[in-house]
């Protein structure tokens, strides 16, 4: 997992981004999760392990994946928005950030 890992850090260090501690926990957590999340699911999930880590950067580092195409984001007007992952732990393919 970790080459792959290192391989998707590659990827968005090549588009002139960073794989945070933070970033990086919200991936794994996502692309190891075969259900759909909202952000409160995962910030709750990663809790434990990143006491410093906020519901803001979840969210942020959701949006951020959004936009490289590795997560789908759904919007429910009448309850929290959830994230899915489009791809495999590995089959991470990033595309240009907009």
């Amino acid at each position: 997992m970790d080459e792959r890992i290192a391989n998707v850090t590659q990827q968005i260090k090549h588009l002139g981004k960073r794989l945070t501690a933070q970033r990086r926990a919200v991936l794994l957590h996502m692309l190891t999760s075969n259900q759909c999340l909202n952000a409160k699911d995962v910030y709750h999930a990663l809790k434990n392990e990143m006491p410093n880590i906020t519901l803001s950067t979840v969210y942020t580092s959701l949006r951020f994946f959004v936009k490289m195409g590795i997560l789908k984001e759904h919007v429910h007007p009448d309850s929290s928005n959830q994230f899915e992952s489009l791809v495999a732990l590995d089959a991470v393919e990033l595309k240009q950030v907009m």
